[in-house]
């Protein structure tokens, strides 16, 4: 069996969302897969990953729909996997296809898309798209509702496995070395437990102003804790930075801007609680690793954000500046239980999502041939 991958986004220098996903299932299935069956297309260089062989497509621009459509009318290939919603539209078509679908999120906030979302997951490419999959893989029950309903694509096509943490590398051991700990929160400014933290890329949809708002309330009766926000600016960010000054806490938020990987255990672990209040995700990768890091998460009650919060998390509606204000002063009081932490986690992990995904994809192609 030969698999082909769309590792496009895994050699991403500066991973976020569907980039971590694509790079982390990856290494997943290098750990399922025999050797020679991952032929792993890139679009640049720096993937250098054990039993992965890797193919350069050159194309810049195009490339999905050019570059790797080319190569599926002249590898051997058994199936194609798409870690990351864009699929080859004139691909091989008798060849079999997975794609995995993250959210729909120009379906529910449109305006909070960016022109390029827009154009590349409007509802007429996203059903495309689910025609020309042979097997779709969503990364929660939330987004498999969400396609259902939405795009009525039929149940028995969608599989859901669940994105992982990887909590040997979000791993509360590491914070035995408090002279990294101190020194990795004296690098961004942060003393422990003195902020909130938020992480992900600035804009709208992660529903910042509110926010802000919430925490400019909040700050009456907690003035010693600070709002940390770390992240690159994203689509229609300027308002969202300008918003600190208009409120009169400028002094109180700071922006970290984009911070190296090897840094956010520690941010996680130094905060006095993650807050992730965002209007949409199909998934929400940051409140796992809040909680991998023994730190308590303040989210929305809407999407995927209750399925992987479980009975861990403070719930809040991400639409209701009161409401945040009110979860934030849960939050910050609120402690976890070692024992439902490692037992919810359990139902994330990478290895169970890289062999669940190598089992779908292998299926698929026999049942293709």
């Amino acid at each position: 069996m030969v698999i082909g991958i769309d590792a496009s986004r895994a050699v991403s220098i500066k991973r976020s969302g569907t980039e971590n996903y694509s790079y982390q299932i990856l290494l997943a299935l290098a750990r399922c897969a025999r050797q020679g069956e991952l032929l792993a297309y890139i679009s640049g260089n720096g993937l250098v990953l054990n039993n992965v062989r890797t193919q350069r497509i050159p194309n810049k621009r195009l490339w999905t729909q050019l570059g790797l459509m080319k190569q599926t009318w002249k590898d051997p290939l058994d199936v194609l996997f798409i870690p990351a919603h864009v699929i080859p539209f004139l691909k091989k078509p008798t060849l079999p296809t997975v794609v995995t679908v993250h959210d729909l999120r120009t379906e529910f906030i449109p305006k909070h898309s960016s022109w390029l979302q827009r154009f590349y997951l409007n509802r007429l490419h996203e059903k495309l798209r689910a025609h020309l999959a042979t097997k779709i893989i969503a990364v929660s029950e939330s987004t498999k509702k969400d396609l259902v309903k939405r795009l009525h694509v039929p149940e028995s096509k969608i599989q859901v496995i669940y994105e992982g943490v990887d909590t040997q590398f979000f791993n509360v051991n590491k914070l035995n070395d408090k002279r990294i700990f101190e020194d990795t929160l004296k690098k961004y400014g942060l003393e422990k437990e003195g902020y909130l933290l938020f992480v992900g890329t600035i804009q709208p949809r992660k529903n910042l102003t509110r926010l802000m708002e919430a925490y400019s309330k909040f700050i009456k009766d907690n003035p010693d804790i600070k709002l940390a926000i770390a992240g690159q600016a994203g689509w229609m960010s300027k308002e969202i930075y300008e918003r600190p000054k208009e409120l009169g806490i400028e002094r109180n938020v700071m922006f970290l801007g984009y911070v190296e990987l090897e840094d956010l255990p520690f941010l996680y672990a130094g905060a006095r609680a993650t807050v992730y209040p965002s209007l949409y995700e199909g998934f929400g990768l940051p409140i796992l690793e809040s909680l991998a890091m023994r730190t308590p998460v303040l989210t929305s009650n809407l999407a995927s954000m209750p399925e992987v919060g479980g009975d861990l998390a403070v719930y809040v509606d991400p639409y209701n500046v009161d409401s945040i204000v009110d979860g934030l002063h849960e939050v910050v009081s609120t402690s976890l239980d070692e024992s439902k932490v490692r037992k919810h986690l359990e139902q994330f992990s990478w290895d169970k999502a890289g062999l669940e995904t190598y089992q779908l994809l292998a299926k698929t192609a026999n049942e293709g041939k």
